[in-house]
């Protein structure tokens, strides 16, 4: 795997984050379909075309999915869903993530589970799983590395996470958060098109 020209080294991550909407459906799909053929089975458990990436684009942005993007230079690079499981008792959802592999290997992951694990704690989830292929080595890390309880079902490996419970001081962390991923974004809009109505010197 090797990385885009001029990328940071592994580990130094400085894109933001903020929660998408519907306005983000190109964004999302354009992030989708740019993932290869390996990075798809990683992220839906099997080979999916381009039809059905942009269904899900569409169901996940229109829903009650929380869906949280990492951007770098203006571009979706790498995403985490929290997707409500129906009828579970206690309440439970589950999560996925989906990173460009020029982009893997830099604690882009870790930064979306814990913008999704922050969602789960605001939404009074009890419990967060996480399912991925066995040979996903990158996914079981992640979910280890947040001390989930990883049980391995024949070809597949599910994680379980508990979210820390909700307290004032949570919830003020995170929606200063968004506050502040939202301000960034705004910001680096304006730079880039700043940017672009500069005259190229090189002319």
């Amino acid at each position: 795997m090797t990385r885009p020209p001029n990328s940071p080294e592994p580990h130094r991550v400085p894109g933001l984050i903020r929660r998408l909407g519907p306005s983000d459906a190109a964004a999302f799909n354009d992030h989708l379909l740019r993932l290869d053929a390996e990075a798809r089975a990683a992220r839906f458990g099997g080979l999916v075309g381009d039809d059905a990436l942009r269904r899900h684009t569409a169901l996940a942005l229109a829903g009650e999915a929380a869906v949280f993007g990492y951007h770098e230079d203006g571009v979706l690079r790498g995403v985490g869903e929290l997707h409500a499981l129906a009828g579970v008792r206690p309440a439970a959802g589950e999560a996925a993530f989906s990173v460009e592999p020029a982009w893997q290997g830099r604690g882009i992951g870790s930064r979306l589970m814990r913008r999704v694990i922050g969602e789960a704690t605001a939404r009074g989830l009890r419990r967060v799983v996480v399912v991925c292929q066995s040979s996903n080595r990158l996914m079981r890390r992640l979910a280890g590395r947040f001390e989930a309880r990883l049980d391995i079902l024949g070809g597949e490996t599910v994680g379980h996470l508990a979210p820390p419970a909700a307290t004032p001081l949570t919830l003020l962390r995170r929606a200063l958060g968004e506050g502040f991923d939202l301000a960034a974004d705004n910001v680096e809009r304006q730079a880039r098109l700043f940017l672009d109505s500069l005259p190229d010197r090189a002319a």
